[in-house]
């Protein structure tokens, strides 16, 4: 991997496990670390649901594999700016070398 093209700061968040007074789980998320990766815009669609449009934009993450980011599971998400990105898929490249982190972000205007 060529860590010049590593030129987007991410989060890579986790739902937490608190739960609220009524013992419900609360849903909040949480940081789990921040690392440069890589932008690679895979499409994007439109269409209208339920009189609604919305816009779906698929892109791949390609970050340095290490511990603690081969931990994150397709239920957590990626942070990016003001962006929230939902984890579709995660393939792990080479050995233990880089992981790609398929995303999607949903947008209802």
């Amino acid at each position: 991997m060529n860590v010049g093209f590593l030129d987007r700061r991410i989060t890579l968040q986790q739902r937490g496990t608190a739960v609220n007074d009524f013992g419900e789980p609360s849903g909040a998320w949480t940081d789990l670390t921040t690392v440069w990766a890589a932008l690679d815009n895979k499409s994007a669609s439109s269409n209208v649901q339920m009189e609604q449009e919305t816009s779906i934009n698929r892109v791949t993450w390609r970050i340095r594999s290490s511990s603690t980011t081969r931990t994150v599971a397709a239920s957590d998400r990626v942070k990016y700016g003001a962006e929230y990105y939902n984890i579709l898929a995660i393939q792990e490249i080479g050995r233990k070398n880089e992981l790609h982190l398929v995303t999607e972000r949903v947008v209802s205007e």
